[in-house]
């Protein structure tokens, strides 16, 4: 039976695994493997899946209360998920970092939230399986200003920067009800640095 498991263990690994990234992967599984063994090994899906901010230290970024960037999880696109839509937004009034809208000195947040009905793979959990950043499909949450024809609230998966008042802009279906969050100016991620800003009407950036 342990000559069993272990060949089963070793297909499982070698199935989760490739050549490319098997260091960043192994320590994600071994994490994973460390914070709920039979969750990772029983259920379908990934180790990216099981890591939630209850798994990491209470100072982590898992765990400050906001949501990770959309291009943290969408390949450095910064556009809503599928599954997803824009649900409000809001907007920092004094950036003064140096990645996308550092010219502008403002910078505007939209919550891409879960589509109703619409489970997102995965649930409520650390971005890319990691406690070092924000949460998606956590927050239970919406300002409300965008496609005001869905009704409920659902979590918000992760968020949108752009550098243009959101009810100006065509396809997004906001109205211009402001509301400030100055705490977020700070908030940055690599995937923001250098970016054109693009709209998510128009497929992001």
């Amino acid at each position: 039976m342990s000559e069993r498991l272990a060949r089963a263990l070793g297909g499982l690994i070698e199935r989760r695994t490739s050549r490319r990234g098997l260091l960043a992967r192994s320590a994600v599984a071994g994490a994973a493997l460390a914070v709920a063994p039979l969750r990772y090994l029983v259920r379908p899906g990934t180790a990216w899946a099981v890591l939630r901010s209850g798994d990491c230290p209470g100072n982590s970024r898992c765990n400050d209360g906001y949501s990770a960037f959309c291009c943290e999880i969408e390949h450095g696109h910064n556009r809503c998920p599928t599954g997803t839509y824009v649900a409000g937004w809001w907007k920092c009034t004094d950036y003064r970092g140096g990645g996308l809208c550092h010219d502008a000195g403002v910078r505007y947040y939209l919550d891409c939230n879960r589509v109703p009905g619409v489970g997102f793979p995965g649930g409520c959990q650390c971005a890319n399986g990691s406690c070092n950043e924000r949460v998606i499909d956590c927050n239970l949450f919406r300002y409300g200003q965008c496609n005001t024809d869905v009704a409920a609230t659902t979590e918000v998966v992760c968020r949108l920067v752009i550098c243009q008042n959101p009810a100006t802009v065509a396809g997004l279906n906001c109205n211009g009800t402001v509301m400030i969050d100055n705490a977020v100016c700070g908030h940055e991620a690599s995937c923001l640095d250098g970016l054109a800003v693009g709209l998510p009407g128009d497929g992001g950036a």
